[in-house]
C-alpha cells in the first residue's frame, strides 16, 4: 500500500482561493434557485487537473482530494444566511400567525431598512457581522463538530465499515484525474460530454432564451393528475440530472427503500390523511394544490412529529453496547503522530462540553425563565446532538441524504407547558458532526486517496475566512439583481416560507401541530421496522435510514433516482455488469462534472445578461 502524502501545498492553496470565488458565484445561485449546492465542485476539480496537466505539472491525487475537501469547506451560504435572518421579520407569514415582529437579536427589525436596502453596506450590517453568535460561537461549534465527527469516524468507518458510496465517487474522480489511465479518462470524458450537452438544454439555453425557461423549473408537477385518484397526494418528475446519479451506484435496497418511503408519505400517506379528514392539512387541502404547498402544510401538520421521533430512534439505535465498548477502547488508545492525537477522547469531550456551557450562558442571559434550567437544555443538547450526529453518519455511510427538522428543541417547552416568550426564540445547541465537511466522510476519502487528514483540517482553517468574504460579495450582486426570495430565485421562494413556518409555529403553537404522541408513534414505527429486520439478520440500520431519507424526499427526487437505477440496469445489460461496476464511479464522476460545468456557464450567462439589463 502506498504511503500517505500531504495535499496542502502552495499551488493547491492558490488554486483553491481562485476556485472559492468561482464556487461562491455558482453555488450561491444554485442554492437559492434549484436547491442543489456544490453543483460545480466536480467541474472545477476537472478544470484544475487538466490545466495542471497541460502545463506539465499534474496535480497529485492527494492535492486533488484536499482541493475537493476545501471546496466542501467553503462558506458560500454565509451571505444568504444573513439575508434569511432579516427575511424572518419581513414576510406576511408572521402576521398570519398573529406575530407582529421578532426581537432584534433574532431577526433584524424592519424599521432599520436593511432588508429593503438589499445591501450589505447598510450601517446596520456592522451589528450583524460583529455579533458574538456570528463570530465566536460558530467557531466553537465547528470544533465541537470535529469531536462528534471523530465519534462517527470510529463507529462507521472503523467499526461498521460502511461503504460511503458518494465518497467513492469523489475518490474515483481524484484518482482518475491524477493517474491518467487511458480507459478511465475515455469513459470520464464521454460521460462529461453527455452531461454537458444535456446541461446545455437545462441550464444554458434557459439562461439566454426565454422560450426554454420552463425546462429549468424544479420539477414537472403532475399532482393535479394524481390527485384525481389520490386526493392530497403530490407527484412529479424533475429534469435535473444530478437527481438521477445516485441511482447509478447506490445499492438497490437503498434506492427502493427511499422510493417506498417517499411514496408512503407524500402519495399514500397524504391520501389517507385527506380521505379520513385527519389533521388541519385535510381542511387546508384543495384539489390541484401544487407540490410546494403540499410540502409546506402536510409536513407541518402531519409528518413533522412522527419523523422527529423516527429520526431520534434511528440515531440512538446505533449506540449498541458492543459498539460503545469498542468506541471507548479506540478513544482510550494513544495513536502515533498528529492524527493519533486528534482522534483522542479529550478532543471528543472537551470541545463538546465548552459549547454546551457557553450556550447555557446565552440561555440564562436571554431567557432566565427557561424551564428546569440548566439540566433540561443541557440534557437535550447532549441527547439530540448525539442522535442527530449518528443519524447523519449512518446516512453518509449508506449513501443517502436526510433532512433534520429545525427547532425540535421546542418540544421540551411544549412538554413542560412553558408560558414565557423568549424561551421560544432560543435554542439549546445542537452540534453537527462537521468540520469543513462531515469528518467521517473526509477521513474515508483520505483513506481511499492515501492523503493526510491533517492537511484537510489545515485547508479548512485557511479557506473558511476567505470564502466568507467572497460569499458576501457574490450574494450582494445577486441581491442587487432581484429580491431574495423571488421568482428569479425559485427554490428560495419555495423553501424559505417553509423554513419560516417551521421556525415561528412553535411560538404560537397552532392547534393540531404539536402532537407529542405522534412523535412517539415515530419511535414505535422505527422499533417495529428495526427489530424484525435485526433478528432476520438483514441490514436493519441501512434499510431504516433509507426509508427515513425517502420520507423527507419529495416524489420528483425519488422518481428520478429510480429512473437512474433503470438506466443503470440497461447499461449493465449492454456493456456487462462487471464492467459497469468497475467503472460506475468514473461514469458518475464524469456526469457530475459535466453537469457542474454546464450549470456554471448557465449561471454566468444569467448574471451577465441581467447585469447588462439592469446596468450593474
Amino acid at each position: 500500500m502506498s504511503e500517505i502524502k500531504g495535499g496542502f501545498t502552495l499551488r493547491s492553496f492558490l488554486i483553491l482561493v481562485f476556485l472559492a470565488f468561482i464556487v461562491c458565484s455558482i453555488n450561491t445561485w444554485t442554492d437559492i434557485s434549484i436547491g442543489v449546492s456544490l453543483l460545480s465542485s466536480y467541474a472545477l476539480i476537472v478544470i484544475a487537473a487538466q490545466l495542471s496537466r497541460f502545463f506539465g505539472s499534474p496535480l497529485t491525487a492527494q492535492e486533488l482530494s484536499t482541493l475537493l475537501v476545501g471546496l466542501g469547506a467553503i462558506q458560500f451560504n454565509y451571505g444568504i444566511s444573513r439575508i434569511f435572518e432579516a427575511y424572518l421579520n419581513q414576510n406576511h407569514i408572521l402576521t398570519s400567525f398573529g406575530i407582529e415582529k421578532l426581537p432584534y437579536w433574532v431577526s433584524i427589525l424592519p424599521e432599520t431598512g436593511f432588508y429593503a436596502s438589499r445591501s450589505f453596506w447598510h450601517p446596520v450590517s456592522r451589528t450583524i457581522f460583529l455579533r458574538l453568535d456570528n463570530l465566536l460561537l460558530p467557531g466553537l461549534q465547528a470544533i465541537a463538530g470535529l469531536s462528534l465527527g471523530i465519534l462517527n469516524k470510529i463507529i462507521y468507518v472503523d467499526q461498521e465499515k460502511l461503504p460511503y458510496p458518494q465518497v467513492q465517487v469523489d475518490a474515483e474522480l481524484c484518482l482518475t484525474l491524477s493517474e491518467g489511465e487511458r480507459t478511465k479518462i475515455s469513459i470520464f470524458n464521454l460521460s462529461f460530454l453527455v452531461a454537458f450537452l444535456y446541461g446545455v438544454f437545462i441550464y444554458i439555453l434557459p439562461s439566454i432564451a426565454p422560450a426554454f425557461r420552463g425546462i429549468q423549473s424544479l420539477w414537472f408537477d403532475l399532482s393535479s393528475w394524481v390527485q384525481t385518484f389520490f386526493p392530497g397526494a403530490c407527484f412529479g418528475v424533475s429534469a435535473h440530472l444530478p437527481l438521477l446519479l445516485p441511482g447509478l451506484y447506490l445499492p438497490p435496497i437503498v434506492i427502493f427503500s427511499q422510493f417506498i418511503g417517499s411514496m408512503a408519505v407524500w402519495v399514500f400517506g397524504n391520501w389517507y390523511v385527506v380521505t379520513n379528514g385527519l389533521t388541519e392539512f385535510s381542511k387546508i387541502y384543495s384539489f390541484g394544490m401544487p407540490i410546494s404547498h403540499i410540502y409546506r402544510w402536510a409536513y407541518m401538520y402531519v409528518w413533522l412529529m412522527p419523523m422527529m421521533g423516527l429520526g431520534i430512534f434511528i440515531g440512538l439505535s446505533s449506540l449498541r453496547p458492543s459498539i460503545l465498548s469498542r468506541v471507548y477502547s479506540s478513544l482510550g488508545r494513544k495513536g502515533a503522530g498528529i492524527e493519533g492525537k486528534i482522534f483522542s477522547i479529550w478532543l471528543v469531550v472537551i470541545p463538546f462540553a465548552c459549547v454546551i456551557l457557553s450556550n447555557l450562558l446565552v440561555i440564562w442571559y436571554r431567557a432566565p425563565d427557561y424551564p428546569l434550567f440548566p439540566w433540561l437544555p443541557a440534557a437535550f443538547s447532549i441527547i439530540v446532538s448525539l442522535s442527530q450526529s449518528l443519524l447523519l453518519g449512518l446516512a453518509n455511510g449508506t449513501g443517502v441524504s436526510v433532512r433534520i427538522p429545525e427547532n425540535i428543541d421546542k418540544l421540551i417547552l411544549v412538554a413542560t407547558g412553558y408560558q414565557g416568550t423568549n424561551g421560544w426564540l432560543l435554542s439549546p445547541v445542537i452540534i453537527s458532526p462537521s468540520f469543513g465537511g462531515y469528518v467521517d466522510s473526509n477521513y474515508k476519502l483520505s483513506q481511499l486517496t492515501r492523503s493526510s487528514f491533517v492537511d484537510y483540517l489545515i485547508m479548512y482553517f485557511v479557506i473558511g475566512p476567505i470564502s466568507i468574504v467572497f460569499s458576501l460579495l457574490i450574494t450582494q450582486v445577486l441581491w442587487s439583481i432581484s429580491p431574495i426570495p423571488s421568482e428569479d430565485y425559485p427554490w428560495s421562494a419555495v423553501d424559505w416560507p417553509r423554513r419560516v413556518v417551521e421556525r415561528i409555529m412553535w411560538i404560537t403553537r397552532p392547534p393540531g401541530v404539536f402532537r407529542l404522541d405522534w412523535m412517539m408513534y415515530g419511535v414505535l414505527l422505527g422499533a417495529a421496522i428495526y427489530i424484525p429486520l435485526y433478528f432476520l439478520h438483514l441490514p436493519a440500520s441501512r434499510i431504516l435510514v433509507s426509508l427515513y431519507a425517502g420520507m423527507s424526499m419529495l416524489p420528483p427526487m425519488a422518481v428520478n433516482m429510480l429512473i437512474g437505477y433503470f438506466i443503470r440496469l440497461l447499461l449493465e445489460r449492454f456493456i456487462g455488469k462487471d464492467k459497469f461496476r468497475n467503472y460506475r464511479f468514473t461514469v458518475v464522476a464524469g456526469l457530475a462534472a459535466g453537469t457542474g460545468f454546464s450549470s456554471a456557464i448557465g449561471v454566468s450567462c444569467t448574471l451577465i445578461l441581467r447585469s447588462i439589463v439592469l446596468g450593474i
